[in-house]
């Protein structure tokens, strides 16, 4: 029986890679600029897209905007005097009070 055994140690100056290494390399450094390129397209065409993309959301944002905007100044001018006088007359039907008794304290 062996318990274990001895392996000898080839060492060799040989500093050169060898073929299957080279291949690798090459391969490495290829998908590399593969995957630069690749990225280049998507964001060339993306910059042939977006901007009228862009441009029709400007279109149809900018006028929906400003739209709302007027009919919400619009409504808080007729809202906000409605809503104000409702809330000073409950304020008065709760208290028993009027506008007039209100005048006539000091």
């Amino acid at each position: 029986m062996f318990f274990g055994s001895v392996v000898g140690m080839i060492i060799t100056n040989d500093t050169r890679p060898s073929s299957v290494e080279v291949t690798a390399e090459v391969f490495e450094a290829t998908s590399a600029g593969l995957r630069v390129a690749e990225l280049g397209l998507v964001v060339f065409f993306g910059l042939l897209v977006c901007p009228p993309l862009l441009i029709l959301a400007v279109v149809v944002t900018a006028p929906l905007i400003a739209i709302s905007a007027v009919v919400l100044a619009i409504v808080a001018a007729i809202a906000v005097p409605t809503a104000l006088f409702r809330r000073v007359r409950a304020h008065h039907r709760a208290h028993g009070s009027t506008l007039f008794l209100h005048r006539l304290r000091p």
